[in-house]
């Protein structure tokens, strides 16, 4: 595993627990399922599984004749994804600790789907679709979501404050924040059939409460952490107190637009 890989394994560990209770990114993942054209029987994918929340839903659309392998980098993601697993007695799940971008372990044309909830910003996104779209059989679907751009705002939020201490942090969300970004990197993958579902989904009070701790270790944030610990701090003081602001201020900060993108194999 590369030291890039490392520290966006070991930033996920860190946040595995708080991820296991994100009703956002349960959402997310829900409703790329229900938009995808997965079947029962099917073999599927989750790339980048976090904690499970598609591998369970697809574990439900698949049925038992069906198979899904929960591939992710993190070991401390993977285990509470065993956890949810155990507790759901779901049994047609396998989990693999590995590079969601180089599965070569694996044939092939030997999955009818790849599924991607919200993981794709921490991967080189062309690699990552041309390593799925070889898994996919002819007419297997791949789909993915991302956060619009400058989505969630509590993201936001966290990079405009990091700016006033001088570090200047980018939007992982920029890469394929948009219908006509997804568009061009399906497309550029060689996948047809392109269809875009633009949505809405809510973070809640329990998602928020966390959101320091969860941009601080975020992958997509690695320079904030560079700062002296005192600076931290009220960089840490500084951020609290403009989310409360906002969030009593702004109308619909907690709403994020979300994008889930879908395409086939030739």
């Amino acid at each position: 595993m590369s030291d890039d890989h490392e520290t966006i394994a070991a930033g996920f560990d860190c946040r595995a627990l708080n991820y296991a209770r994100s009703q956002w990114h349960r959402a997310c993942a829900e409703s790329l399922i229900e938009h995808a054209s997965i079947a029962t029987g099917h073999s599927v994918i989750d790339a980048g599984a976090g904690t499970g929340f598609v591998a369970l839903a697809a574990a439900k659309r698949v049925g038992s004749g069906g198979r899904v392998v929960a591939v992710d980098i993190s070991p401390g993601m993977l285990e509470q994804a065993r956890k949810a697993l155990a507790e759901a007695e779901v049994s047609n799940v396998d989990l693999l600790l590995a590079d969601a971008c180089d599965l070569s372990q694996f044939s092939s044309a030997s999955f009818d789907g790849v599924l991607c909830a919200a993981a794709l910003l921490y991967m080189p996104v062309p690699r990552a679709l041309a390593e799925w779209s070889r898994l996919l059989k002819p007419g297997g679907v791949l789909g993915f979501s991302s956060m619009f751009a400058g989505y969630p705002r509590a993201g936001q939020l966290f990079r405009d404050c990091a700016a006033e201490f001088g570090v200047h942090l980018m939007d992982p969300s920029v890469e394929l924040g948009s219908e006509s970004a997804a568009q061009d990197a399906l497309e550029s993958a060689g996948f047809v059939d392109i269809s875009l579902v633009a949505d809405r989904v809510t973070l809640t009070d329990a998602d928020l409460s966390v959101a320091w701790e969860s941009n601080l270790r975020s992958a997509a944030h690695t320079g904030v952490r560079t700062l002296a610990p005192a600076d931290l701090e009220r960089l840490r003081i500084r951020y609290e107190n403009c989310l409360s602001d906002a969030r009593l201020n702004h109308p619909e900060f907690e709403v994020a637009k979300v994008l889930y993108a879908y395409g086939r194999k030739r």
